[in-house]
């Protein structure tokens, strides 16, 4: 019986981990088309300095896309005085090693040629990285992931502020024709995933087992 509340109360442990391993995830939507394509980008905290940023665009996000290039993203952090140094990139996912403009409330909605977000009316952001070429070599990036690094980072810098995303050479989303999208979006907020089946599997277990102990003490 001791091993099996040890047993039961790792699962519990590991399933508690896993349901709360978020941290801020914005939604964007197309600010130029009228609306209706969409994407996410998200942030969790990866050792020293280190913030891994995912960006997607694909299935169920956009469904029934069969093609988009996710060119460009900006983002705003929310205490620029707490960063020092320069940005850098790693582990990256891309098709190409990504140009980073970091300055405060500097970056320019527009990082050369089809990377802007020209028309969407958001300017001075914090941070922009151009990250694809248009569907050139290396295909189209439907799904980046990266880790950025600037001293003092956490993800709660990006936590309920702007992101802006470029996207060209859409193909195939439900009800979106246009061919590119300038997406932004109102801000991240800190996603609470429900409980996991760890942790389901291992509070049945628990009540079962605590049931047959009580059972048994009053036999």
């Amino acid at each position: 019986m001791k091993y099996f509340y040890q047993i039961i109360s790792a699962l519990v442990l590991v399933g508690v981990c896993n349901a709360t391993q978020a941290g801020p995830i914005s939604n964007l939507e197309d600010v130029t088309n009228g609306g209706v394509f969409f994407a996410d980008v998200s942030f969790v905290n990866n050792g020293v300095d280190t913030v891994t940023i995912t960006a997607d665009i694909g299935s169920p996000i956009n469904a029934g896309l069969t093609q988009g290039d996710i060119l460009g993203l900006w983002f705003d952090l929310a205490d620029f005085s707490a960063l020092s140094g320069a940005a850098s990139i790693s582990a990256n996912s891309a098709s190409t090693t990504p140009v980073i403009s970091f300055s405060e409330n500097a970056v320019s909605s527009s990082l050369g040629g089809n990377v802007n977000i020209n028309g969407s009316g958001e300017n001075n952001w914090d941070l922009g990285l151009v990250v694809g070429e248009n569907g050139k070599s290396g295909g189209f990036n439907q799904f980046i992931r990266f880790d950025l690094k600037i001293a003092g980072l956490l993800e709660s810098q990006f936590q309920d502020q702007r992101v802006g995303m470029r996207v060209q050479s859409i193909k195939g989303a439900t009800n979106f024709s246009s061919g590119s999208s300038k997406l932004i979006g109102p801000g991240g907020t800190v996603v609470i995933p429900e409980p996991s089946l760890f942790v389901i599997l291992g509070l049945g277990l628990f009540g079962l087992g605590l049931t047959r102990r009580i059972t048994a003490k009053r036999a």
